[in-house]
């Protein structure tokens, strides 16, 4: 067996291609879900429980394979994955009835979600900072090329073959998938089998994940993030056919040019990561871009001045903030939990799938058929409220697990006390403000001598280093003054 190389292109090509069942699975089948109706004699709105169900079956089968993978590694049940996906694919096909066809897509849900965290966790597995965020924006910039293509492979495929030869595509690519992943893929590292699969011990990591306010804090800023996107991605087709008269073609080219966004930020972060760009900077930048195109939107649906070209113009630098924002966020999730990354991915993943669904369902619930404003609305909801829940919960605990890291000293904790909070709100820990750093490297070149002549160094007091009181005072001076 050949193995692929964790840096090499086609590796990465791999992770991105089994990235895309989702995507492929979701927009093949948007440009057809009338006549999927019509064949199942059921209505449009019912049809479209297809997409809700195969969304619960992507959330739930990350949060059992997930602490699996952790125990007995991420390639046995990545092939299981994609096998779930391709027999339920032709179970799909087959399908006489609705209630059937839901049951075969909550399965397909379960096979595409798994392999979805896996991927995750694998990247998780081969990289750490910054090389692992820019490896996941390769990823997201391969799998960003499902998007463009699927609602046009979707209608030529249902042109030949009907709705059903759609889940027989499928189907068709879940296998070539599974012999891609066991002929070239194996795991980083040998698993811990310590990892535990007792449902004690699951739970115990389960509540690790969640009580961890960093990672579970860009959990939910990534699962608000993906409600944003998801609204759209549900809400788009009965905007921009229904309200807009809109094609079916067309609107899979306009789905597609809306998604050259998403390949141009994950990109666009990879270069900017590579360049020592700081990832929270990257995520702040990212979320406020998303924010302030939903608000947009929101405004111009709610004045019945938005038209096609408009919308999609917006969404295509919704998507750029996206990307950037996406690939930061999802690492920043991994990063503190290494050695049960199956369950953070899970509880990632499965999190994203659940504020998506529920987007998508009120999006579309609320569509009145005369104005964007349900989608809009949903769309502003989310990403402001990921905005919040990062600026208020992410950073705030970043700052107090970065504060023990640089006060240890004592001329630290004076020169801290002379900044002042208002200096750690508006500064950050993730680069410390200047005269802090200048304290630091002074208290060390003042250890520095004594260490060398093997002298105990200057004598500590309650308050930090004696004797040099004066010199902290007139450096927090200087910070009052300069301020």
């Amino acid at each position: 067996m050949r193995v692929l190389k964790s840096h090499s292109l086609p590796f990465t090509l791999l992770l991105g291609a089994l990235v895309t069942l989702a995507s492929f699975a979701t927009d093949m089948g948007l440009p057809v879900l009338a006549s999927t109706a019509s064949s199942l004699h059921v209505a449009p709105a019912t049809a479209a429980l297809t997409m809700s169900l195969f969304m619960a079956g992507f959330a739930f089968g990350p949060l059992v394979m997930g602490p699996i993978s952790d125990r007995h590694g991420r390639r046995p049940l990545l092939l299981m994955g994609c096998a779930t996906f391709s027999l339920f694919g032709v179970l799909g096909a087959f399908a006489a009835s609705l209630p059937a066809l839901l049951a075969w897509r909550f399965f397909m849900g379960v096979g595409a979600g798994t392999v979805q965290v896996l991927v995750i966790a694998t990247v998780r597995d081969h990289f750490t900072g910054a090389e692992a965020r820019v490896q996941q924006s390769y990823v997201s910039t391969t799998a960003g090329i499902a998007p463009i293509i699927a609602p046009t492979l979707g209608v030529w495929i249902a042109t030949l073959g009907g709705w059903r030869a759609i889940y027989g595509a499928l189907a068709g690519g879940g296998v070539v998938l599974f012999a891609l992943v066991a002929l070239y893929l194996r795991d980083a590292t040998p698993r811990a089998r310590s990892a535990s699969l007792t449902a004690r011990g699951t739970l115990a990591n389960y509540l690790r994940v969640m009580r961890h306010p960093v990672s579970m804090g860009y959990a939910v800023v990534v699962a608000l993030g993906f409600g944003c996107l998801f609204a759209y991605v549900s809400g788009s087709s009965l905007v921009l056919i229904g309200l807009m008269g809109v094609s079916q073609r067309a609107y899979g080219a306009l789905f597609a040019a809306t998604s050259i966004g998403l390949v141009g930020g994950a990109l666009g972060n990879a270069w900017l990561n590579r360049r020592g760009v700081s990832h929270t900077k990257l995520i702040a930048i990212g979320l406020v871009v998303i924010s302030a195109v939903a608000l947009v939107l929101l405004g111009l649906a709610a004045s019945a001045l938005l038209t096609a070209p408009l919308l999609i113009t917006l969404i295509v630098i919704s998507h750029i903030g996206q990307s950037i924002m996406r690939a930061n966020a999802m690492q920043g999730a991994l990063e503190p939990m290494p050695e049960i990354a199956g369950v953070a991915s899970a509880v990632l993943t499965g999190l994203q799938m659940i504020v998506g669904a529920a987007s998508s369902a009120i999006a579309a619930a609320l569509f009145d058929g005369h104005s964007a404003v349900a989608m809009t609305a949903t769309m502003s909801i989310c990403s402001v409220g990921a905005l919040s829940v990062y600026f208020g919960v992410v950073r705030p605990a970043q700052n107090r697990k970065a504060l023990p890291a640089v006060a240890g000293t004592g001329i630290v904790r004076e020169t801290l006390a002379n900044c002042g909070d208002d200096e750690h709100a508006a500064v950050g820990w993730a680069r410390p403000p200047r005269i802090l750093s200048r304290a630091v490297s002074g208290e060390l070149s003042a250890l520095a001598p004594a260490a060398h002549r093997g002298e105990p160094g200057p004598r500590r007091g309650a308050g930090g280093l004696v004797g040099d009181r004066a010199a902290r005072e007139a450096a927090g001076a200087a910070h009052r003054s300069g301020r």
